[in-house]
């Protein structure tokens, strides 16, 4: 059964995944973190094991500081001059 603790938590990440999002350089990234997010948390909404939820918080945190990090060299390296959409091969 979830905690309160783990409850919040939970929110907290939720949030933060979601206010992630909004830093993506473009909207399709922005609205495959908000998919994504909300698929991941629907999902795992009634999970009683508590090994199982810390696993999953554990996850949310890690998925949370990718999409940061993911975000941040995103948008320098659109705002780049040398970079060009248009030269995927």
């Amino acid at each position: 059964m979830a905690t309160p603790a783990s409850r919040a938590r939970a929110l907290s990440l939720y949030r933060q995944l979601l206010r992630g999002a909004k830093k993506m350089p473009t909207p399709n990234r922005q609205n495959f973190v908000v998919r994504k997010t909300r698929a991941e948390f629907q999902a795992n909404r009634d999970l009683t094991d508590p090994e199982e939820i810390e696993f999953q918080l554990r996850l949310a945190d890690t998925n949370l500081d990718t999409v940061l990090v993911q975000a941040e060299h995103l948008t320098r390296l659109f705002k780049d001059s040398g970079y060009h959409q248009d030269d995927v091969y």
